[in-house]
């Protein structure tokens, strides 16, 4: 057998036990890829929280405007209040307050640390920056303890009797107390009810839990109305096509721009000589099969010129014509007579005897010979 045969022998037995190999180490398993929220949940941040509490037997409402807000039930209830709450003024803070010391159930979210927060002022809560987030446990009412995902700033402050903690009292995570005969809840992040980590952790029992701390049969969540923008819905569906249009943008404004150094001017427009119009027109005729019309005209205009010089020569006879004309040009009389009657298609040879003759007459003419 050859070498060649040899290798490829090799080859193919390599191949084969590398694939053997495979399969007998690895094994074809289900994998799950996290995708974002989609359709309504991207509106409602706390759309799973609201159906949670409507499946434990609750009443879930959600309130996208301030009206809304000013007109909570005076019975009570529970109040999820997340963070971005700018639009809430001094007056309304105050209002909100008395709600709770009605019996309402405040869950509010602290604002970013770079942002001022007054409602948290109001309540006596400072807030501080916090390290990376890690997996706490919150301690309960009744001595359990739930494990929970609480990331956000620290809140500092004094909390008498908490109902539910997580952290010190100098460094707060989450913290329920009473004021007045309503309660108050106040977290770093409520990032632990929202839609993507509900599920996570004890997420859901914190969750509940903190629902069941006050006799309420509602839940209200304050969402703030998210603006309606034609660059993020672009962003989100169409940002392969920005690129690609701004890319041809840049493109051709760097196509249009003016380049360095002085204007090169115009290229003068060339002028043709007629002589040139004329070959042209020519060797159009010529091309399209009508050398017919070349003869004729390159005939006539001869015999005009030579009637012009001779007066006479156009009502001579055809045979005085064709002696006149072998006279003027050095010819004998049966090739100028052949000139006069020159006409219809014929081969390269006649046109350019009838084309020399016709050149000789003019030459002729201009020489003074009659």
């Amino acid at each position: 057998m050859s070498a060649r045969l040899w290798i490829a022998i090799g080859l193919l037995a390599l191949i084969g036990a590398g694939g053997a190999w495979f399969l007998a180490t690895h094994d074809r398993v289900p994998s799950k890829e996290r995708v974002g929220p989609s359709g309504e949940a991207r509106l409602r941040p706390f759309l799973a929280a609201q159906r949670f509490a409507e499946r434990m037997g609750m009443r879930a409402k959600e309130l996208r405007s301030l009206p809304e807000l000013d007109a909570l039930p005076a019975a009570g209830g529970v109040l999820l209040l997340p963070a971005r709450r700018q639009a809430l003024d001094s007056q309304r803070l105050v209002q909100l307050l008395s709600w709770v010391e009605r019996g309402g159930h405040l869950i509010l979210e602290a604002e970013p640390a770079r942002l001022q927060d007054p409602l948290l002022d109001l309540l006596g809560l400072g807030r501080e920056a916090n390290s990376a987030p890690k997996p706490l446990a919150v301690e309960l009412g009744d001595g359990r303890t739930l494990k929970a995902m609480l990331p956000g700033p620290l809140l500092s402050g004094a909390a008498r009797n908490p109902r539910v903690k997580a952290g010190e009292k100098h460094g707060w995570k989450l913290v329920s107390f009473e004021r007045g005969k309503g309660l108050v809840t106040a977290a770093g992040s409520l990032a632990f009810a929202s839609n993507n980590f509900i599920g996570q952790h004890d997420h859901a029992e914190l969750f509940w839990h903190l629902l069941e701390l006050s006799p309420s049969a509602e839940l209200h969540v304050f969402a703030r109305p998210q603006r309606l923008s034609l660059w993020r819905f672009l962003q989100d569906n169409a940002a392969p096509v920005l690129l690609a249009a701004g890319a041809l943008l840049a493109f051709w404004l760097w196509r249009i721009s003016p380049r360095f150094g002085p204007v090169a001017p115009d290229a003068p427009a060339a002028r043709r000589r007629l002589l040139d119009h004329l070959r042209a027109s020519g060797r159009y005729f010529w091309t399209r099969g009508l050398r017919e019309r070349l003869v004729i005209a390159a005939r006539d205009a001869a015999l005009r010129r030579l009637a012009r010089a001779q007066p006479d020569f156009a009502v001579a006879l055809p045979a005085e014509r064709a002696a006149r004309l072998a006279r003027l040009v050095g010819v004998d009389e049966q090739e100028a007579a052949r000139f006069i009657a020159a006409g219809g298609a014929m081969r390269g040879a006649g046109f350019i005897r009838v084309a020399h003759i016709a050149q000789r007459v003019h030459s002729a003419l201009e020489k003074g010979k009659t």
